[in-house]
Order: C-alpha cells, then sequence, then structure tokens
C-alpha cells in the first residue's frame, strides 16, 4: 500500500512522499512535520507538529506552487492542470538544494535521491498539464 501520483509523478510509500516534501520544505528554508528536534518558529516557539512553516522569503502568494504541494493531501484528491504548471516552476527552481540534500532513504533513495524523484514530480505535473487533465493521487 503506498501513493500513487498520475502521470507517473510518484509512486512509493506514504513515508516517503512525506521526506520528500519535507526536503522541498527544508530547500526553501521551511519545516515539514515531522521536524527536527528542537526545531522552533520564528516566534521561539516549539514547531507544532501538525504544521508545516515556510522559510524566509516564501509565502503563499509569492509561491503558490508551493503552497498547493505542500498542503495537499498525500493520499487522495488532485491537483489542477493550472496549478501543475505552478508546482513545477516552483520545484524546478529548488533543484540544485534538492540535489544537496542527497539520495534520502528507502523509496527515495531507489529513485536516485530527492533531486530525482522532483525531477519525476516536475515532469509529471508538465505532462498533466500539457495534456490538460488533473495530476491525480490516489
Amino acid at each position: 500500500m503506498g501513493l500513487d501520483v498520475s502521470h507517473d509523478a510518484f509512486s512509493g510509500a506514504y513515508s516517503a512522499f512525506n521526506r520528500f516534501r519535507g526536503a522541498v520544505a527544508e530547500a526553501m528554508g521551511g519545516s515539514f512535520p515531522p521536524h527536527k528536534p528542537g526545531a522552533r518558529d520564528d516566534e521561539g516557539k516549539p514547531m507544532d507538529p501538525r504544521m508545516w512553516y515556510w522559510g524566509d522569503g516564501y509565502t503563499a502568494e509569492t509561491h503558490p506552487g508551493l503552497m498547493v504541494f505542500l498542503a495537499h493531501e498525500d493520499c487522495d484528491g488532485e491537483i489542477s492542470p493550472e496549478d501543475c504548471v505552478k508546482v513545477a516552476d516552483e520545484l524546478e527552481m529548488l533543484l540544485p538544494k534538492l540535489a544537496a540534500a542527497g539520495l534520502g532513504l528507502g523509496h527515495i533513495e531507489r529513485a536516485g535521491g530527492y533531486a530525482a524523484v522532483a525531477e519525476k514530480f516536475i515532469a509529471g505535473c508538465r505532462c498533466a498539464a500539457a495534456e490538460n487533465e488533473p495530476l491525480v493521487f490516489e
């Protein structure tokens, strides 16, 4: 049992997708749960284990694609073709930092590491947008 995303964007464990989103959040200077031990928010409070956090210079207004990607359910739903373009464009900007994040574990490592997983997700988003179809999470 795991997550399959249409257009060959992702196939693997839910935990692998969660680690992928964590790497994306770290690449933008933010944090995605589970947070690192002792992690604090901008006010110095412990990070809420149910919330993800933006990095400096990133907001929902400036990076709507990352908002869609990080806030999306990990087990069902879809991303519209229009949002797929935004997600792909904004993930693409993070590729150098995702490459520096390394190979990761499990399904991420098997797929070639965080940058390779991001490249495949980007390609899936672009394919869905080109076909005017939503990217479907199942």
